[in-house]
């Protein structure tokens, strides 16, 4: 069975997955697209968006001193990591469905299970 998640639509972000390869087709990171066989992946880990502290710390510490207002507010942006026996590719998922992102990171797995 083929599962076709469109994650985002401008630039293009899909994953079609199925029994034994996943393909990824990442418009805005051309690197990123090919067909990957399942048994070639090592790991999958699928990173939150998140606040980076140290750097927003770092900002308003800096604005503090040179009393040029607040500082800035710096976050790490999602993605989702493969890591293949020849590779690793990090999908960055700026504007995507981080719940849908979620579903394929768990069929990912399962599927290497099986």
């Amino acid at each position: 069975m083929i599962e076709t998640v469109k994650l985002r639509d401008k630039p293009e972000l899909k994953i079609h997955l199925n029994k034994t390869s996943i393909k990824i087709i990442a418009t805005s990171y051309p690197k990123n697209c090919g067909t990957f066989l399942l048994n070639d992946i090592i790991g999958v880990e699928l990173t939150p968006k998140s606040t980076d502290w140290f750097i927003t710390a770092l900002s308003w510490i800096v604005a503090l001193l040179t009393t040029s207002g607040g500082g800035e507010n710096y976050k790490n942006e999602a993605n989702l990591k493969l890591r293949t026996k020849n590779q690793t590719l990090k999908i960055w998922l700026r504007n995507a469905d981080f719940k849908k992102a979620e579903r394929i990171s768990k069929l990912i797995k399962v599927k290497k299970i099986t």
